[in-house]
């Protein structure tokens, strides 16, 4: 009877023995499992992670290439508008507004590309371009409104006996006037002289500027009546003398490409460190 109690009680502590195993094997198993997924999920995140940031690397560039694009097709449009500048100069026929209407559509897309710092140099060079592709449009136009004015005068005295007075002549003996006293503006503001040449060294400052703003306003009516010249010349000959004298604009293109140097020095300064930056 006692050996019979005695294996009663033992078939159910092996049962319960039997189940504490399992149970412990599977919370084992489930341990292990979790810290599979948990790997799994790890390495998985660690892959989305470094496509990301290869697919983040190659948009940026991408980026950059386009914008070196942009910004070199840029520097090349204002290198060519001054190099043809200084072929127009020199006597060459170029299509300045084209040129300048290039600068003008590669700094649009320069200006969508960005970044600001660029953009802002990019403005002060195409402003340093125009500036001077304008002195030069004006030194050109002056030259041939001078050139129009002495054609005309030499042949008025091939046609003529005399030294009558004509159009012609008034025109150019009211530029002979302006333009020396506008020099001697000129040469006196920059050794500090206030005698200009040509005016009385005992004036006053008031009848100084009278005397500029008579000769001016001879000079313009001479050219409006002078039938030689279109419009369009006269406001050449009279602005090219009001600074001083012929093709004074050629002096001042040359001196304006210093300032374009420093403006183009500057937009490369901000490109090399904007480049170096998104390395």
């Amino acid at each position: 009877m006692g050996a019979v109690l005695v294996a009663a009680v033992g078939i159910p502590a092996t049962v319960l023995v039997g189940r504490w195993q399992t149970r412990a094997a599977l919370r084992s198993a489930e341990a292990t499992s979790q810290a599979g997924i948990a790997q799994a999920e790890a390495a998985y995140r660690a892959a989305l992670d470094q496509a990301a940031a290869q697919t983040t690397a190659t948009h940026e560039q991408w980026r950059r290439g386009i914008r070196r694009d942009t910004w070199a097709a840029f520097l090349l449009a204002v290198e060519d508008a001054v190099s043809s500048g200084h072929s127009a100069l020199n006597g060459t026929d170029e299509d300045l507004p084209a040129l300048r209407r290039a600068v003008k559509t590669t700094l649009v897309v320069l200006e969508l590309e960005g970044p600001p710092p660029i953009v802002e140099a990019a403005k002060l060079l195409r402003l340093k371009c125009n500036d001077y592709l304008e002195l030069v449009e004006g030194d050109l136009l002056a030259s041939r409104a001078w050139h129009v004015l002495e054609s005309a005068a030499q042949e008025e005295r091939a046609n003529l006996s005399s030294n009558a007075a004509t159009p012609v002549h008034d025109a150019q003996a009211a530029l002979s006037t302006l333009v020396p006293l506008m020099r001697g503006v000129r040469d006196a503001a920059g050794r500090r002289d206030p005698v200009p040449w040509g005016l009385d060294p005992n004036a006053e400052p008031e009848a100084v500027y009278e005397r500029i703003e008579q000769a001016h306003t001879a000079a313009a009516a001479a050219l409006a009546n002078c039938p030689a010249v279109s419009d369009a010349q006269a406001r050449a000959l009279l602005h090219d003398a009001a600074h001083g004298g012929r093709f004074e604009m050629s002096r001042q293109a040359h001196d304006s490409l210093e300032f374009l140097d420093q403006a183009r020095s500057a937009f490369l300064e901000a490109a090399r460190a904007q480049l170096d930056t998104t390395q």
